[in-house]
């Protein structure tokens, strides 16, 4: 997914957790693709896609293990280099599983947003909250079913 198609999807769910819109319609590579409001969905919105062209897209995305940035990984998100990385722009978050050294992870993650401009908001055993231009960044380090889980979440400054 590029860059801008990420934050047309951010901007969309941002709008919907918010309660300002109940429709969105996004182009895609594949064609558009409409965001409509459901409460029984945990994001709040489904995917619901015009034509058949738009099928193929699809707001999480699975990215294997790489030294480097792979093509296509949203460039406003952290990177983390070793680590399978799964991200998911209608739940605006970024999860890796099994980090190597979770904590260093953490820590790295926590040093790019802050090199990229996001402030350090609280800091606590296995979390840092940041902040930038309206959004909060939630980095969580926790334990999953296979391993350490690193989170990361974007949502609306409260």
């Amino acid at each position: 997914m590029d860059e801008e198609l990420f934050k047309r999807m951010q901007e969309a769910a941002q709008r919907f957790r918010s309660g300002e819109s109940d429709f969105e319609e996004i182009m895609t590579p594949n064609g558009p693709a409409h965001l409509v409001r459901d409460a029984n969905d945990p994001r709040g919105f489904r995917l619901d896609f015009v034509d058949g062209g738009a099928r193929q897209s699809t707001p999480v995305q699975k990215y294997p293990a790489a030294p480097s940035r792979p093509p296509g990984y949203p460039a406003p998100l952290p990177f983390l280099a070793h680590c399978a990385a799964t991200v998911d722009t209608g739940d605006q978050s970024v999860t890796w599983p099994d980090p190597p050294d979770p904590i260093a992870s953490l820590e790295h993650i926590c040093q790019e947003s802050l090199e990229d401009g996001w402030a350090l908001l609280r800091e606590e055993d296995g979390s840092r909250v940041l902040e930038k231009e309206g959004v909060e960044r939630t980095l969580l380090l926790t334990a999953g079913d296979e391993g350490p889980l690193l989170i990361m979440r974007e949502h609306p400054s409260a």
